[in-house]
């Protein structure tokens, strides 16, 4: 029937835009309900809340354009967790937004079009980091962004797209990239192996001349670059990568523990909670084999699936998916081998999430008319539905798996608030865990007569800052020093580790409220 495309293609949408929609809202609700973290809380205390622009300061923490924005909305807007996030947040939109783009480009059959964007967006670990008040969001969005961009002006076809139109989509993806890397160094690879990319993709249509393209491609960027951070990357002995991984193995290992931490006791019965988190480690692996065999067989039928334009365009752009990671990685990897610079780890290799789900996406789009081909697919497309439904069953609202020490921050300094009403404790000690998000709530606050909350403990117990009248403390590896010093708990969190205790004279003595 005529009409009958059309509703199905409507329906399609609606399920995608929903997705969409959902994991948009989701995000926006973790960043006003979480408490805030400790990189957070430090980001603002260091290059925000001082008076002097010490967001142009050269550092590795510093995530300029992150700071500046965070600057700019905690001046419009005050000083909330919502506030310090809202330029992840802006990150999150155009990282959902691109996701869309691509899955709608790559992919017609909703089977596949679902799935690939639930691993794109629902994935745990790229929904913590489109959160948190750092510049990972706005990085992973920005370059995911440039990459739709050249997709979406590559889909019509060589005749569709002037010399002119090219050049300033390549501008924009020049931009794009450039903010990536503004947002966060670590990205400065993978984002240069992007513009090669898109540049090599572009130079091949007819009428495109190379010099123009190639300042198209490098030059807003560059421009924007030095405008932002060109004081920083002068100063760039300062930019310390000390943190990261000596073997390839370490980087995925980082990523894939990331992404499947952890199912949600109260989105799962008992039973089926069980069930997964014993065999969720099964998910990659078999998802991996899946999609390989697939491949394998692809290549050798590719005959059937060549002679297609549409076909071929989605392959070239999957190869160019995993050529950007593929080249990234091997680039980091000489880094270190020559250069002794450490290779990307954790939230730092972000990026391996959505460039591997793409490449995934765009090799399931292919198809051949062979009987063992189909089998293939439909068994790599179970394991990619198997791995969406994990990661919705993944959704949290109240902590990020890296910070969760800090879940309860919040709370924590309403105790310490409380005392100092109630009894006028001013003297503090603090794990270091808790000394930036004490002092973040402190500033938020501005009731409580708290001076600024200073020194980090060691673990040592002779290190630990003696006769405060309050420690904020981690339970499991401050106890010693608790029983040493026979502290009062008053406040203990078995989920996060924190806890609050008191010297016993504190409540003896009933100050009075100052």
């Amino acid at each position: 029937m005529p009409g009958t495309k059309s509703v199905r293609f409507s329906t399609q949408s609606a399920w995608l835009i929903g997705a969409a929609g959902f994991a948009l809202f989701w995000i926006i609700a973790r960043a006003v309900l979480q408490s805030i973290t400790i990189d957070e809380a430090d980001a603002y205390d260091v290059f925000v809340w001082r008076t002097n622009p010490a967001h142009w300061e050269a550092s590795s923490v510093n995530h300029l354009v992150n700071s500046l924005l965070m600057r700019l909305f905690v001046s419009l807007f005050g000083l909330s967790a919502f506030t310090v996030r809202l330029p992840s947040l802006i990150g999150a939109a155009i990282y959902i937004l691109a996701s869309y783009r691509l899955v709608r480009l790559l992919i017609q059959e909703w089977m596949l079009q679902w799935p690939l964007f639930v691993c794109l967006a629902y994935n745990p670990f790229i929904m913590d980091h489109l959160v948190a008040g750092r510049g990972y969001s706005l990085g992973v969005g920005c370059l995911l962004g440039a990459i739709a961009l050249a997709a979406s002006a590559s889909s019509s076809g060589d005749a569709s797209k002037s010399p002119s139109d090219i050049y300033r989509t390549c501008c924009w993806c020049s931009l794009l990239l450039a903010v990536s890397f503004c947002s966060t160094f670590s990205f400065a690879v993978v984002d240069a192996v992007a513009a090669i990319f898109i540049f090599a993709w572009f130079a091949r249509r007819p009428g495109v001349r190379t010099a123009r393209l190639l300042l198209a491609c490098c030059g807003p960027g560059l421009a924007l670059t030095g405008f932002l951070a060109g004081s920083i990357l002068a100063d760039w002995r300062h930019i310390s990568l000390a943190w990261g991984a000596r073997t390839l193995g370490e980087t995925a290992r980082s990523v894939i523990e990331s992404s499947y931490y952890e199912p949600s006791p109260y989105l799962l019965n008992p039973f089926l909670y069980g069930v997964v988190t014993r065999w969720s480690y099964l998910i990659l692996p078999l998802l991996g084999v899946s999609c390989m065999a697939y491949w394998v067989w692809i290549w050798r039928e590719r005959e059937h699936w060549r002679s297609k334009p549409a076909a071929r365009w989605t392959a070239a752009w999957g190869l160019s998916a995993a050529g950007i990671l593929a080249f990234a990685l091997g680039i980091h990897r000489l880094m270190y081998r020559f250069g002794h610079i450490l290779m990307p780890l954790g939230r730092r290799a972000i990026f391996i999430v959505p460039l591997c789900m793409l490449a995934i996406g765009a090799l399931l789009a292919l198809r051949t008319a062979s009987r063992t081909s189909a089998y293939l697919r439909r068994g790599a497309l179970v394991m990619l539905w198997v791995t969406a439904a994990y990661f919705l069953c993944c959704l949290r609202l109240t902590y990020f798996m890296e910070w969760k020490y800090n879940a309860d921050a919040r709370e924590l300094y309403q105790v310490v608030a409380w005392y100092n009403h109630a009894y006028g404790v001013r003297d503090v000690g603090s794990n270091w865990r808790y000394i930036a998000v004490l002092n973040f709530y402190r500033i938020l606050s501005g009731r409580e007569s708290l001076p600024e909350i200073t020194g980090e403990p060691l673990p040592r117990l002779a290190e630990y800052p003696l006769k405060k009248q309050l420690y904020v403390v981690h339970y499991e590896s401050d106890a010693p020093f608790i029983d040493r010093e026979r502290l009062k708990v008053v406040y203990h969190n078995p989920e996060t580790g924190a806890a609050v205790a008191i010297r016993p004279a504190v409540e003896s003595a009933g100050c009075s409220t100052p």
